[in-house]
């Protein structure tokens, strides 16, 4: 379960707008949902598929 970060208590998933959030109904904040945040911040590492078909286009 996803806990908040200040009170460490359950948070409840919501979505509004397209996107999704957690809220902490214990702070009545709400709060980032950190798997998005940890992905976007990932360094870009492409897929095997990706580096074959880029090496099939600069050998021929």
């Amino acid at each position: 379960m996803t806990k908040c970060l200040c009170c460490s208590n359950q948070l409840l998933r919501h979505i509004r707008h397209s996107r999704v959030y957690w809220f902490c109904s214990h702070c009545w904040q709400e709060m980032p949902d950190l798997t998005e945040v940890v992905a976007s911040t990932q360094p870009y590492r492409p897929t095997i598929k990706q580096l074959i078909d880029r090496s099939a286009l600069t050998t021929s």
